[in-house]
């Protein structure tokens, strides 16, 4: 009777084995792909929507004001009542503009469900560009700003000084011997003012005297007298003292957030040290407001909840802006001043899931967030 029994599960082992063995492999790993494919699509795709952000550029002037080595006589020689007497450098903001530049919202990232993970196209940033659409991959850049003055160090600023020389030659008129003695200031001016007085002459003498053979093709006569012109202001100079003016453009980036902003400061002005940081109490603050429009935004606060409880299971989403003010302003006169759609105002809004087939396509605007294009 034992024998019997296990006889039984031997033949029982043996059928069990070829039981399993009749199972193909390529089931076993047909499944295994199917699981490892379900926990791909499972895990979405992450993308961003943008948010606006400024690049405020002031265009600013440097003036330079020298005084001449010969100002204390300007007045005396020349009738020159206000020189400059003392070195000093003044500034002044000639204009501001502004431009848009977008970024990947932090506060707007989201995550696709699994059905539009082969169907998402991406930017370079990781904002979304939209469903179904193709084109050519922007090219990721450096956005920054650079403000950087070059100064012209410690160059001569005036180097004609006289038309004569320096020096006189005393001669002794015992032994014969020369001493060379350097002119007063006085003196060298004395004598500026006479070339100046000379210059003026000629050229009046040039211009207005028909004795003067004029050069037939009249360059010669024109480089002449720029040249008097040239050598006129120059002399000049050495009494009433030099302006040089230089133009530079500063840049500053500013990123609202989502609420507004109210005087906040962009930065500070001096005109004694031009554009400064905002933490420099020398300068002025200019300050930056970005304000909403309140009737756009309470209409869209009406309007931006949907009411399909399956909304937002896609995991699309897209913004609807709202209208704002920017202005720039010294606390006195207003320096820009525009309106513009601000994304990160707005609502943040999922697509319509009835909307939503295999073949639709929908491009967004990747600097808005907002839905440029729907086509089935």
């Amino acid at each position: 009777m034992m024998r019997i029994i296990n006889l039984v599960i031997i033949i029982s082992v043996i059928f069990l084995s070829f039981a399993q063995a009749s199972v193909p492999a390529t089931d076993r790993r047909s499944e295994d792909e199917q699981l490892i494919l379900k926990s791909y699509y499972d895990e979405g795709i992450i993308y961003s929507l943008p948010r606006l952000g400024f690049k405020v550029m002031v265009d600013v002037e440097k003036t330079v004001r020298i005084p001449g080595p010969y100002a204390d006589y300007a007045e005396q020689y020349l009738g020159i009542k206000n020189p400059v007497r003392n070195q000093e450098t003044l500034w002044k903001i000639i204009g501001v503009k502004v431009e848009l530049f977008s970024e990947p919202d932090p506060n707007a990232v989201f995550e696709t469900n699994d059905s539009l993970v082969q169907a998402l196209s991406l930017l370079s940033s990781g904002i979304i560009k939209g469903v179904n659409v193709e084109g050519v991959e922007s090219v990721l850049e450096i956005q920054g700003v650079e403000n950087i003055l070059s100064e012209n160090g410690d160059e001569l600023i005036f180097t004609d000084l006289s038309s004569d020389n320096f020096y006189e030659i005393l001669v002794n008129p015992d032994t014969g011997a020369e001493d060379f003695q350097t002119k007063t200031t006085q003196v060298k001016a004395r004598e500026a003012a006479d070339y100046i007085m000379r210059l003026r002459q000629k050229r009046v003498y040039t211009i207005l005297d028909p004795s003067d053979v004029v050069p037939e093709d009249g360059v010669g006569y024109k480089v002449l007298v720029d040249e008097i012109h040239r050598l006129e202001k120059d002399y000049v100079e050495l009494f009433a003292g030099k302006e040089i003016t230089e133009s530079h453009q500063m840049c500053f980036r500013f990123i609202p957030g989502n609420n507004e902003v109210r005087n906040e400061v962009l930065f500070r002005f001096s005109e004694n040290g031009g554009v400064v940081s905002p933490a420099d109490v020398s300068g002025k603050p200019v300050f930056i407001n970005v304000e909403k429009d309140e009737i756009d935004a309470r209409k869209l606060a009406e309007l931006k909840d949907s009411k399909n409880p399956d909304s937002g299971k896609s995991g699309l989403y897209y913004r609807v802006p709202v209208n704002a003010s920017i202005t720039i302003t010294d606390g006195l006169s207003s320096l820009f001043k525009a309106s513009l759609p601000m994304p990160q105002f707005g609502a943040i809004v999922p697509f319509p899931v009835n909307m939503l087939y295999d073949n639709t396509q929908i491009e967004y605007n990747t600097q808005t967030g907002t839905i440029k294009r729907i086509k089935n």
